[in-house]
């Protein structure tokens, strides 16, 4: 999220991707109560955070979703996103989503008052201009400190409002981050530190082939409903048939499920000793009636995948 403010007043907040401010979200930006929609101070500036949802309002939300017999948000990552899109602000006030702002990009007039000389002063000034920031932070001398901090946090992660998969170290010198500079997706002084992905088992009750827009097919796991990094899981992308082959996966299997970066399922290992023998080995089919056609399918030469025949029929 990109904060900017003329004169201490807030003019527009935009999504950011990769580098780009992106769309404008400042209808919806302005009912987050932890933005200030003006600064204590009168300057122009632009500064960079997130927007996050409270887990318990989650928890909120989907209860009054269902009662009105509508599709429940999978994650807070989710319902965030989609709440700063919608075209009605009173959705967004009605949400109660937060912020924390971590980053000044421009800041006019300089002054000594606000000319942080390191990471920890930026914070300590962007919460004297009214701004939340996370306080969950600490200046770390060396690798011990930084294991000792890591560590720690694995540890209080379920204690958060929010949801965390890691922790980002910086430089704190802000001369140096200057001199080190920015790649095309991300600053060269910062890195983040991700928590081990959480991991539980579950039960391939099937797989199902998907037909992708250009006819290639992905074999899709269907799972007994499993609740993982904060989201429900039913499904989980096999990838192709080399994939099954290398973990053997077989459809009754009991399976360690995890979600790469706490997003994207994905089946890590099969767990062999749980065999009761009424497992079924997956075999491709010959034919696929979503293709279209006659339904006929074909491994692509030289690759993993396999593709409809008929490719303009499905």
């Amino acid at each position: 999220m990109v904060l900017t403010y003329i004169q201490g007043e807030l003019v527009q907040a935009a999504t950011r991707g990769d580098g780009n401010v992106g769309e404008d979200i400042t209808h919806n930006v302005k009912t987050i109560r932890s933005i200030p929609l003006q600064l204590t101070h009168s300057i122009d500036l632009v500064a960079i955070g997130e927007i996050w949802l409270p887990e318990e309002e989650l928890k909120r939300i989907n209860k009054e979703r269902i009662k009105n017999q509508e599709e429940p948000f999978a994650n807070v990552r989710n319902a965030a996103a989609g709440t700063v899109r919608q075209m009605d602000p009173k959705v967004a006030a009605e949400r109660r989503l937060e912020s924390f702002v971590y980053d000044i990009e421009t800041i006019s007039p300089k002054s000594e008052v606000l000319s942080p000389k390191t990471q920890i002063e930026e914070l300590e000034i962007l919460q004297k201009l009214g701004f939340r920031v996370n306080t969950e932070y600490q200046v770390c001398k060396g690798p011990e400190e930084i294991e000792d901090y890591y560590h720690k946090q694995i540890k209080e992660r379920s204690k958060r409002a929010y949801e965390v998969d890691g922790v980002v170290l910086k430089v704190n010198d802000r001369a140096l981050q200057d001199i080190l500079g920015y790649t095309a997706k991300a600053p060269r002084f910062g890195i983040a530190y991700k928590f081990p992905a959480e991991q539980v088992t579950t039960v391939v009750e099937d797989i199902v082939l998907q037909v992708g827009r250009t006819g290639v097919l992905t074999p899709v796991a269907h799972l007994k409903p499993v609740q993982v990094a904060g989201a429900k899981v039913s499904r989980a992308t096999l990838h192709n048939e080399d994939f099954i082959h290398e973990l053997d996966i077989r459809i009754g299997d009991t399976v360690i499920l995890q979600r790469a970066g706490d997003v994207i399922p994905e089946i890590v290992k099969v767990l062999k000793d749980l065999r009761s023998g009424k497992e079924k080995k997956y075999i491709f089919p010959k034919k696929v009636p979503a293709c279209g056609g006659d339904g006929s399918i074909e491994r692509v030469p030289g690759q993993a995948a396999y593709r409809c025949v008929h490719k303009g029929a499905y």
